[in-house]
């Protein structure tokens, strides 16, 4: 019998499935349903075949630990019960964390925020997630509503956002405001015209990283972290990303600057913090 890790993003759900000392089987994934239920029969009915033992998910959004319920603007989900849902499709031990709190989970325990006292880990995805560590542990409120590192407020006044402020950090810096500037191009292709010397492509992608490296300077200035981690599509500039990123903070004077990482399991974090999470159900791997 195994164990699942189950990553619920804007577009995709991505399933892992694990074994002893949390090794990696097999990952796929699969288009997000728009409706909570057909997504929680859709997870189910994935893992169907594999008899695992319990199901660990990270979704996005913010997470009411009281009531067991997330919201999730991205996915237009208010006071969703995922984790009943997901039981009750499956017949399985089932627990739902934040996708940011999963992936931080991942790296504190064999990534890029591994043995950091202060650090802090952004996803940049659909939209931007991530999480918090202070004194070597995953911070998150009382009532697990916080923290919400795409909701800062990079711009006053500035664009709307479906959480329901306005100029939010994850309004200009996501990878679909990536696409958007880049008028509809992936930022795969977008980063790689900038990397072989492309002015425009550059110049898109510059604008993309001041947005980005704004939104650090604040989060460095409020928790003077060791470490920023990158994750998350974006991410997968890798070295790129990092020195764009490093230049940026020099001219906007985030002094002393963070070490900046590329958080080391990339797109995977997410699975990987999903079935941490699940070993807190008591369960056993075979």
């Amino acid at each position: 019998m195994f164990l699942s890790g189950i990553d619920i993003g804007g577009t995709s759900i991505k399933f892992g499935i694990f074994y002893e000392k949390l090794n990696l089987l097999q990952q796929w994934s699969r288009p997000t349903p728009k409706e909570p239920a057909e997504a929680a029969a859709l997870i189910a009915a994935q893992l169907e075949p594999y008899h695992v033992a319990a199901i660990g998910a990270g979704a996005p959004g913010t997470l009411n630990a009281a009531r067991e319920t997330i919201t999730a603007d991205n996915l237009a989900w208010v006071d969703v019960p995922l984790a009943a849902l997901l039981r009750r499709a499956s017949g399985l031990p089932a627990v739902v964390i934040n996708d940011g709190h999963a992936a931080m989970l991942a790296e504190m325990r064999s990534g890029a925020l591994q043995n950091v006292q202060t650090g802090i880990l952004l996803t940049l995805g659909t939209g931007i997630g991530g999480g918090i560590v202070i004194n070597g542990q995953c911070w998150r409120s009382p009532t697990g509503l916080a923290p919400e590192l795409g909701h800062i407020i990079t711009h006053s006044d500035g664009l709307p956002c479906p959480c329901g402020q306005c100029g939010c950090f994850e309004q200009y810096a996501s990878a679909p405001v990536l696409i958007r500037m880049a008028g509809g191009e992936s930022p795969a292709d977008l980063i790689a015209r900038a990397r072989s010397g492309n002015a425009a492509a550059q110049a898109v992608f510059a604008q993309y990283v001041h947005e980005l490296c704004t939104g650090i300077v604040s989060l460095n200035s409020i928790f003077a972290p060791e470490v920023v981690a990158l994750g998350g599509g974006i991410s997968e500039a890798g070295d790129f990303l990092l020195d764009a990123c490093h230049t940026t903070l020099a001219r906007l004077h985030a002094n002393p600057q963070p070490t900046l990482r590329l958080a080391a399991h990339r797109n995977t974090a997410g699975i990987i913090g999903g079935v941490i999470a699940s070993l807190k159900l008591g369960v056993t791997m075979h």
